[in-house]
């Protein structure tokens, strides 16, 4: 097993390639822009164009040697065909997208953090889609994504990007659990724990299971 991580940016294609080497996979990154205004860009581009550049990637991932794909960015997910492109160029494509149906199964109403809006709304749908009553909260930070890449203190982060204020809008609205909405907030996760006694929900555990190929418990 050989698996090629595409992210959005440097440091969240770096974070899944260190999940799959935590389980001695053999991973490569390939990121897709340089910095996280560049990919909300790219997202929200020509679908064509899009369409061209991921298959542009994907012909130099199969050149490279890995078997399959780990789609490690909400947004990303949220702005492209993953199952389109799998089929295009032979290569089982995964991402998080695949783990939302499961969580939204669980519940009746959750709030979700993303990065972005195209990513927000990639949540949603796949929840929806999965579980046609629940409801989803949302909200998006491109703030909280920056504060991430820079490498800021996770607690700092927490409070400079009004992240209680948030917690309390989820809480007063009936919100049953947290869901991290973007490949970049496992880095807040613990600090957003320590604000709410809703479970916040890390995804990247579930969809690294669905990549090495184990089957739910």
């Amino acid at each position: 097993m050989n698996v090629a991580v595409i992210a959005g940016t440097p440091v969240d294609t770096q974070m899944g390639v260190e999940l799959l080497r935590g389980r001695g996979v053999p991973a490569r990154g390939y990121p897709v822009s340089p910095t996280p205004e560049e990919q909300t860009r790219f997202q929200v581009s020509s679908p064509a164009g899009r369409e061209a550049s991921m298959d542009v990637l994907l012909e130099r991932i199969r050149a490279d040697g890995p078997d399959r794909c780990l789609l490690y960015c909400n947004s990303l997910s949220a702005a492209i065909d993953a199952p389109a492109l799998s089929a295009r160029h032979g290569i089982p494509i995964w991402t998080p997208m695949d783990v939302y149906g499961e969580i939204a199964r669980q519940y009746r109403r959750v709030g979700v953090l993303a990065a972005n809006c195209q990513g927000a709304a990639g949540v949603e749908r796949a929840m929806v889609n999965a579980s046609p009553s629940i409801l989803v909260l949302g909200a998006a930070s491109l703030l909280l994504v920056q504060g991430v890449e820079a490498g800021e203190p996770p607690e700092e982060l927490a409070e400079r990007c009004a992240l209680p204020g948030l917690l309390r809008f989820f809480e007063d609205n009936g919100a049953e659990a947290v869901v991290l909405g973007c490949t970049h907030f496992p880095y807040v996760r613990k600090a957003l724990q320590k604000r709410t006694a809703l479970p916040v929900i890390d995804p990247a555990q579930r969809l690294l299971e669905l990549v090495l190929g184990k089957k739910t418990s």
